[in-house]
């Protein structure tokens, strides 16, 4: 990635790259639906070392069944967040076990574990008058 290239860029060229390999598209069907762009041009854009632009994006939408650039943004950016909702479950999955391992929940201690059943003070504060 380059200074130009952006995170939203990035999240593109990942997503035209996955459905390239999904649907058997090659760069060569992209160069040929970009009207005849070079090899090396392609290539630059799907390895995200250049932005593809939004024309480019129109042109290369219905190669993978998408009317036009702005659902291609839209479904590189669905694409992503499944894939980021997935990590983050994930990760709250496994933070979950390793807290009721290391942390019980109050609901879980037995009854003589809770402080107000051990707090030797507690006849002595309920017998004391409010104030």
């Amino acid at each position: 990635m380059d200074s130009s290239t952006t995170r939203t860029d990035l999240v593109i060229c990942k997503y035209i790259s996955q459905a390239m390999e999904a649907n058997g598209i090659t760069q060569a069907d992209l160069s040929k639906a970009l009207e005849g762009r070079s090899k090396g041009y392609v290539s630059d854009r799907v390895l995200g070392k250049r932005s593809w632009a939004i024309s480019e994006l129109d042109r290369l939408a219905p190669l993978f069944g998408l009317p036009d650039a702005l659902s291609l943004v839209a479904a590189a950016c669905g694409s992503i967040s499944i894939e980021a909702a997935r990590a983050y479950e994930a990760r709250e999955r496994e933070s979950q076990i390793t807290d009721d391992l290391v942390e019980p929940r109050f609901e879980d201690l037995p009854p003589q574990e809770l402080a107000a059943n051990t707090d030797r003070n507690r006849d002595l504060e309920a017998e004391t008058p409010d104030e």
